[in-house]
């Protein structure tokens, strides 16, 4: 049988490669399988047929042949080994797909700094020394799609992994400053392996996700902070840039992109306030519930506030174990009782707002624009010397600022030119506040307020244009406000409790703090403050 000797394509193989670029990166972090791969690969035994003889130079190549992709080190280990796979697929999602996960475990593994590279010329010559580096370094540094994580350890170490995609090259580092890693900050890094990559797949989907939560749970006791910044390139052109944070005593999330921005923010230092477990999921349905009324409202963008929904709950889901301590139980140094969170939300204070990018929705009327913004908020104050006087308060606000067209009631599909003839819509216009503010007052230990103040109104304003002439125009404001005071119901239900740990009667406590409970959150319909 006669022998054919095919040359493997780029993205198959891995070259014979140059030195290392510097002697801070250790090039030994390879498993132990780990060899140089051959700059082409002979196959015996294979039945093909040539069609045209193929000609070599005396350098063993084609005389038009396309220089193979060049690596930044020759090595085989599992970061290497998935580059080359991804290398072959163009976009960003196939390019990071697996790689986030496999370069922080391959870090875990080793405790060994990584740097890799693969860059295919765009000329299809190979690329003369001085300009492989010189690519190489741009690719690091100034990629068109940018991922990376910092962690900051307990122990004062700082952890830095970046992955970089373009369409010539793709490039990963890992790096670790301020000393070496211990057994637990290794184990606890490659417990983020997943967690990582999932925040990866969901920023590069179609269309893009927030999958923050595992960032955000990390390992407290290795970890002191988080950091993840992101500069993607999406299929449709537009830039995506996103920011997350995540340490003891605040998270929050910036994301940018076509669609709009959003920015929220929790201040987890006053732990005092939060409710448990119970309580916060039940703010947090409230609060989603709320989102979403305002989207729907608003006309908002499905996908935009769809992240916007996740990004709040990610950030307010499974907050850091610092109730445990008597510490963290204060305000002030007060510390509060389950009357007083039976008053407030159980959330930790936060701001948040979402906010489409606003267009000219009408080429006819330049003037009227489509935009959705949307706030909310929560600042939580306390006054007072002492457990037995002081007053904590409580504050909720959110508004809603939007515009957009809509077709007149069964009329045709809007298509507004500035042709008269398609000049038949519904412009809205919709502005809403709403506030919620809780009052608890201390004197001599004794409870002298449990004040609950809401308000809310909307106002909403719609322009009907016939043939481009306004034939109708009508504005409806809505309003209401309702005041509650919980002092004489929790006063008896406090009475009660007593009683019932000296053996006598059944304590109403629980129920009626529940009840109250119930009511706090922020209402934004005039209607849900009625009677």
């Amino acid at each position: 049988m006669s022998a054919i000797a095919s040359v493997s394509s780029a993205a198959q193989l891995m070259p014979v490669l140059k030195p290392p670029v510097t002697a801070a990166l250790n090039d030994t972090n390879v498993s132990e399988n780990t060899q140089a791969s051959p700059s082409y690969v002979v196959m015996l035994g294979q039945d093909a047929k040539v069609s045209d003889p193929l000609t070599y130079n005396v350098r063993g190549l084609m005389p038009d042949a396309v220089a193979a992709p060049a690596w930044e080190y020759t090595r085989q280990d599992k970061v290497s080994l998935a580059m080359m796979g991804n290398f072959g697929t163009s976009a960003t999602a196939g390019r990071f797909q697996g790689l986030g996960a496999t370069l922080l475990s391959q870090l875990a593994q080793t405790g060994q700094n990584i740097s890799q590279s693969v860059l295919r010329s765009s000329t299809g010559k190979a690329l003369e020394p001085a300009e492989l580096t010189a690519a190489q370094n741009r690719l690091h540094a100034d990629p068109a799609n940018s991922i990376s994580l910092t962690l900051k350890t307990a122990s004062g170490k700082t952890i830095e992994l970046s992955l970089s995609s373009q369409d010539d090259g793709l490039a990963v580092q890992a790096q670790v400053s301020g000393g070496e890693l211990n057994d637990d900050e290794l184990n606890a890094l490659n417990a983020m392996a997943d967690g990582f990559q999932s925040a990866i797949d969901g920023l590069t989907s179609k269309p893009p996700t927030l999958k923050l939560d595992a960032l955000t749970q990390f390992d407290t006791k290795a970890f002191a902070s988080v950091d993840l910044k992101t500069s993607l390139t999406l299929e449709d052109g537009s830039a995506q840039t996103l920011e997350l944070h995540a340490d003891a005593d605040q998270r929050s999330v910036r994301m940018g992109g076509a669609l709009g921005n959003l920015d929220l923010s929790v201040d987890l230092k006053n732990a005092a306030i939060r409710g448990d477990s119970g309580q916060q999921a039940k703010a947090l349905e409230g609060y989603v519930s709320q989102i979403e009324a305002a989207r729907k409202r608003g006309d908002g963008d499905a996908q935009l506030l769809s992240m916007f929904e996740d990004a709040f709950k990610t950030l307010h889901s499974h907050y850091p174990d610092t109730r445990v301590s008597s510490a963290a139980q204060t305000v002030s140094s007060i510390e509060l009782t389950d009357t007083d969170h039976g008053l407030l939300t159980g959330l930790g204070d936060f701001s948040a707002s979402v906010s489409e990018r606003s267009v000219e929705g009408n080429p006819g009327r330049p003037g009227e624009l489509d935009a959705f913004a949307y706030t909310l908020s929560q600042t939580t104050q306390s006054k007072g010397s002492d457990q037995l006087n002081r007053t904590i308060v409580q504050d909720q606000q959110s508004q809603l600022i939007a515009s957009y067209h809509k077709p007149l009631p069964g009329g045709q599909k809007l298509a507004l030119t500035t042709d008269p003839e398609t000049q038949n819509y519904l412009y809205y216009q919709i502005s809403d506040q709403a506030s919620s503010k809780t009052s608890i007052g201390y004197k001599k230990g004794e409870l002298v307020d449990a004040t609950l103040s809401q308000s809310a109104s909307q106002s909403t304003r719609i322009s009907t244009y016939v043939m481009g002439r306004l034939e109708k125009d009508t504005h409806t404001p809505l309003s209401s406000s309702k005041t509650q005071s919980f002092l004489s119901v929790l006063q008896q239900a406090l009475q009660q409790d007593k009683e019932a740990k000296q053996g006598r009667g059944v304590s109403t406590l629980n129920a009626t703090l529940a009840s109250i409970q119930a009511k706090v959150l922020l209402q934004s319909e005039p209607s849900q403050l009625k009677g």
